[in-house]
């Protein structure tokens, strides 16, 4: 069989089977937590199954891969960054499960006094984040099929993106977390297939070790990628995962704190392992192919011209699966922070049917991430800049908001403001401006959390106070006409005074 026949036939069996599975998943989905949340009742199993394929996306699969090809073992830094970041993300945030939040935003909001400005900033932001982080998704799906099928670039972007989308709209993350645990199999599958073959074909690892530059077997490739190279990737890495709403909205779903936190744990432990995974790809493709004109067309490359059809069309299955589980995750933390902060924001009250609203707003941003991937022609560059102006700024308040209790919203606030002044300067003179924008942002907060007033509420406090105005959007029906109703607008207005109305000058809410 031919190899592009093969892969065409898995990846519509692909997209068939699991949007069955979404399809399926409709039917359960009785209430908006059961969308947005999950019902907060999921297995650890399925925890694990969709934070792990959540973490290898089209940066892990790509990216990495393209690292490897370059630097050797340099490409695990990408896996092990993720990795590192979702394990310290269950080990010391995992207890926020027993809050009950809907987004990070809110979580964010304890840290800091129920700040208003604080929480609506971080929401608008990571909302904006989340959208341009889709369209990259959208667009490895669409290079991985372009490459492997020869279709035009504009119609694997729109192929790309209605999968993605069928996949994601219909049951939410109820839905999206079954049909990860089913992609994260074929992933590790598929790529258990294709080491097993390169390494029977180099001769083990030395046979590999033989067939590339000597530095590429340095540790972490730092000899090859450059030692302050891999700590700065590392460290934005692991920044990205703690600031992640996607990453913290799967684990506020889980069925107990302690699932939450080991299924976190776990899954950064699977996801630094498989990070020995891209090392090989990348490298077996270099000692087939050392003059390749794009790094980033490796594992396509690989794909290609060198597998047996079954195992290509596999091996491309397990890519889109893996950069779809991303592309799940992102979709579904965008429209529940768009229900959730955007529209009450906007109108001044909560929707009165949140589901449909959620996946009219999730309809929305794919075809908005779809149109920037068909017109964009450099958007990947484009997010990796700009993700550290916003992402950069959260992880420095949810960091120092978490472990230092006199951090608030006013040094919030100046670090958020501080951390993109500062990428966007060291942007003129450097390519990695993460790191002066995270210790800027942190100096800031510091000094002007210093000059401020001391909190004057608990996190408990805040938080508790917060399940009033939550409640307006997880108990209305799924259609609108569930047992409990959505409050009226005015209801709305008051439980959102009582939340988010900071403490007077005496001592007392204003709320």
């Amino acid at each position: 069989m031919e190899t592009r026949l093969a892969i065409a036939i898995g990846l519509v069996l692909y997209v068939v089977i699991t949007t069955a599975v979404s399809l399926f998943m409709v039917r359960r989905v009785r209430k908006p937590a059961d969308y947005i949340v999950a019902g907060r009742g999921l297995p650890i199993w399925v925890l694990i199954g969709t934070i792990v394929g959540t973490c290898i996306g089209t940066g892990v699969i790509i990216g990495g891969s393209s690292l490897a090809y370059q630097h050797g073992w340099g490409g695990c830094t990408y896996p092990v960054g993720l990795g590192l970041g979702t394990f310290l993300a269950g080990w010391f945030f995992a207890r926020m499960r027993r809050y009950k939040f809907m987004t990070l935003s809110e979580e964010v909001a304890c840290y800091y006094d129920g700040s208003r400005v604080v929480m609506q900033f971080s929401s608008f932001t990571v909302f904006l984040s989340q959208v341009c982080w889709l369209t990259v998704q959208i667009m490895g799906g669409a290079a991985v099929v372009g490459a492997v099928t020869g279709l035009p670039p504009k119609v694997c972007v729109v192929l790309a993106g209605f999968a993605k989308a069928v996949i994601s709209i219909p049951g939410g993350l109820k839905a999206v977390v079954y049909t990860d645990v089913l992609q994260t199999m074929i992933l590790f599958g598929g790529f258990g297939c294709l080491i097993h073959a390169a390494l029977a074909d180099s001769g083990g690892l030395a046979g590999l070790r033989h067939a590339v530059p000597g530095n590429y077997f340095s540790f972490l490739g730092a000899s090859s990628l450059g030692g302050w190279k891999v700590l700065n990737l590392i460290l934005v890495l692991i920044s990205s995962v703690i600031a992640d709403p996607g990453r913290r909205q799967t684990m506020y779903s889980a069925r107990t704190e302690v699932g939450a936190k080991w299924s976190m744990v776990v899954s950064g432990l699977v996801v630094m392992i498989f990070s020995i995974a891209i090392g090989i790809t990348g490298m077996y493709a270099f000692r087939l192919n050392p003059h390749l004109p794009v790094p980033d067309q490796a594992l396509p490359w690989l794909v290609m011209n060198v597998l047996p059809p079954w195992l290509a069309a596999f091996v491309v299955v397990a890519m889109v699966s893996g950069m779809s589980s991303a592309a799940n995750a992102t979709a579904v933390a965008a429209g529940t922070f768009y229900v959730r902060h955007l529209y009450p924001l906007f109108t001044g009250r909560y929707p009165e049917r949140p589901v449909l609203v959620v996946r009219w707003s999730l309809l929305c941003v794919f075809l908005v991430s779809t149109t920037m991937g068909l017109f964009t022609g450099s958007i990947v560059g484009f997010v990796i800049k700009f993700l550290p102006l916003t992402m950069s700024g959260l992880g420095v308040i949810i960091l120092l908001g978490r472990f230092w209790p006199r951090a608030t919203w006013q040094g919030a606030l100046a670090a958020l403001v501080t951390t993109p002044v500062v990428s966007l300067v060291v942007m003129k003179f450097w390519d990695n401006p993460t790191l002066p924008a995270i210790l800027a942002g942190a100096v800031m907060l510091v000094i002007v959390s210093l000059l401020s007033p001391a909190k004057r509420r608990s996190f408990g406090e805040v938080a508790e106070a917060m399940s009033c105005e939550r409640r307006a959007v997880e108990e209305a029906g799924a259609h609108g006409t569930g047992a409990a109703e959505s409050p009226k607008p005015s209801q709305t207005l008051k439980a959102d005074e009582c939340v988010l109305a900071a403490p007077d000058s005496s001592g007392k809410q204003t709320g």
